[in-house]
C-alpha cells in the first residue's frame, strides 16, 4: 500500500521570529518585575524609528535673478488697484501724522518760550521788589534814626534818665535798658504819625515832620511831659 502524505500540524506556542512580538508577548506574561523592565527595554530596541520625512532644500536664487524678481513683482504691485489704494492711504496718514508732530513741537517750543519769559519777568518783579525793599528800608532806619536824634535832645532836656533811675532804685542798667525800649517804640509811632498826616495832605514828609517836633518841643518847653509816653499820648 502507497505511502500516504498528511500536513504537518504546526506546533503549539512555536518560537516567532519577530523580535518585537516576541518581547511584547513577554511583556504579558512578565511576572517580576525585573522581568517586566527588561521585556520593556527590549520592545524600544527593537521599536522602529520614524523616519523624518526630508524636505528638499530651496534652490537659491542669485543676486541678479533675486533683484529680477522684486521688479517683476513691484511692476505688479504698481498696477493692482487694492495697493495703490493702500499706499495712498498709508501716505495720507503718515502726512497726518508728520503735520500733528509738526504741531506737537511748535506747541511745545511756544510753550517753553512763555514759561521762560514768565521766569525772567517774575525775576526781574522779585529783583525790583527787593531793590525797593532795601530802599525803603534804608530811608526808614533813616528816618527812625533823627527821631531818636530828636528823642535823645529831649530826653536830656527833660532829664527822663533821672525820672527813670528813680523808678528802677538807681539800678542803672534797667534804666537804660527801659529808655531804650521806650525810644524805639516811640520813633516807630513818629514815623507812623508823620505817614499818616501825609495821608492827610499835601505837604512833604520834612514838612510834616518839622511840624511834628515843632509840637513836641512846645509839650517840653511848658513842662507838659517828662516821660517819652506821656508825651505821645499828649500829641
Amino acid at each position: 500500500m502507497p505511502a500516504t502524505h498528511s500536513k504537518a500540524v504546526p506546533k503549539k506556542n512555536a518560537v516567532t521570529t519577530n523580535p518585537l512580538r516576541k518581547h511584547k508577548k513577554k511583556l504579558r506574561y512578565a511576572k517580576t518585575e525585573e522581568q517586566r523592565l527588561k521585556a520593556e527595554q527590549m520592545i524600544r530596541i527593537h521599536t522602529p524609528k520614524e523616519m523624518k520625512e526630508v524636505v528638499p532644500k530651496k534652490k537659491e536664487l542669485t543676486e541678479d535673478q533675486l533683484l529680477d524678481q522684486m521688479i517683476r513683482e513691484n511692476e505688479k504691485l504698481r498696477n493692482d488697484p487694492d495697493f495703490i489704494e493702500q499706499q495712498t492711504q498709508a501716505e495720507l496718514k503718515r502726512q497726518h501724522l508728520d503735520k500733528k508732530r509738526q504741531l506737537t513741537r511748535e506747541k511745545i517750543k511756544n510753550d517753553m518760550k512763555e514759561s521762560k519769559e514768565q521766569e525772567e519777568q517774575s525775576k526781574k518783579k522779585q529783583l525790583e521788589a527787593y531793590e525797593q525793599y532795601k530802599k525803603d528800608e534804608a530811608e526808614l532806619t533813616k528816618h527812625l534814626e533823627s527821631h531818636k536824634q530828636f528823642l535823645l535832645k529831649y530826653s536830656e532836656k527833660t532829664g527822663i534818665m533821672k525820672t527813670l533811675l528813680e523808678k528802677h532804685k538807681g539800678n542803672k542798667k534797667k534804666a537804660k535798658k527801659e529808655f531804650k525800649l521806650q525810644t524805639t517804640k516811640i520813633c516807630r509811632i513818629l514815623e507812623y504819625m508823620i505817614c499818616e498826616k501825609l495821608q492827610e495832605c499835601e505837604l512833604s514828609y520834612d514838612e510834616v515832620k518839622e511840624q511834628l517836633y515843632e509840637n513836641m518841643s512846645q509839650h517840653m518847653e511848658h513842662g507838659e511831659s517828662s516821660d517819652l509816653k506821656q508825651l505821645t499820648a499828649s500829641l
